[in-house]
């Protein structure tokens, strides 16, 4: 089966509807990618066909449950975040399908701002806006803290520490989701105690079958009920450091 019969059945699969148009630019993304990863290796994937599977269409499966984390509130101004972007997984993919939200990709490293900044520009994907900065600063920043209906965190670090970056650009009502592997039950046992403390609450985990792809994945749903304490995030050192654990 070629890539692009891959895609297309893939979507439908996740109950994805697309045009043409849609899958024209996420095969164009793959060539982008692949041509920068030549150089700053912002996945490990190389094959194409891998790159489609393991981090297209995984990113993409999130769209299983469209309707539960991408219906907007009456008369809100939806905004996403994905913390962490990298190479714009799944916060430029997202944006394919979410043509009428905002999404943000936020990312501190410098190959994946120049990348990203290409990417958008080829694909012309006018709802994405590319912040380069820090986390742990920006989180405190009055234009991003608790300012987004949905924060996407996918393969970004361990779970503690995620959530405390997370947790302080969510408004209230909002959620953060976590793309997880099968680590996902063990991690929310040990640290399920920290997310009341960041002002959420463990809403749902939605398991998803990602098609092509033999591999556990779940999405955690974090509902933000109250407001996070100004310390959070602390510095990241200090994240490192002192992670929060209970």
């Amino acid at each position: 089966m070629d890539n692009k019969k891959i895609l297309t059945t893939s979507l439908n699969k996740i109950n994805l509807n697309f045009t043409e148009a849609d899958i024209d630019k996420i095969e164009k993304y793959i060539d982008i990618l692949l041509e920068h990863n030549n150089q700053s290796n912002l996945v490990g994937t190389k094959l194409k066909q891998d790159i489609l599977i393991r981090h297209v269409i995984d990113s993409l499966s999130i769209f299983k449950y469209s309707n539960y984390f991408f219906t907007p509130r009456a008369g809100e101004n939806f905004k996403i975040l994905d913390i962490g972007t990298g190479a714009g997984l799944p916060g430029i993919l997202i944006s394919i399908f979410l043509k009428d939200r905002n999404v943000y990709l936020l990312d501190k490293k410098s190959k994946a701002i120049n990348f990203l900044r290409e990417a958008v520009h080829k694909l012309n994907l006018t709802n994405i806006y590319i912040i380069e900065g820090n986390a742990e600063y920006l989180g405190h920043d009055d234009k991003y803290r608790e300012n987004f209906d949905i924060v996407l965190s996918r393969a970004v670090g361990k779970f503690n520490i995620v959530c405390e970056l997370m947790l302080p650009f969510c408004k209230i009502g909002g959620k953060a989701v976590l793309y997880k592997s099968k680590k996902l039950h063990e991690e929310i046992e040990e640290f399920k105690n920290i997310i009341p403390i960041l002002g959420g609450k463990i809403a749902k985990i939605l398991e998803v079958k990602v098609p092509n792809l033999d591999e556990y994945r779940a999405f955690l749903s974090i509902l933000k009920e109250t407001n996070t304490l100004y310390k959070y995030p602390r510095k990241y050192a200090k994240i490192l450091k002192t992670p929060l654990a209970e």
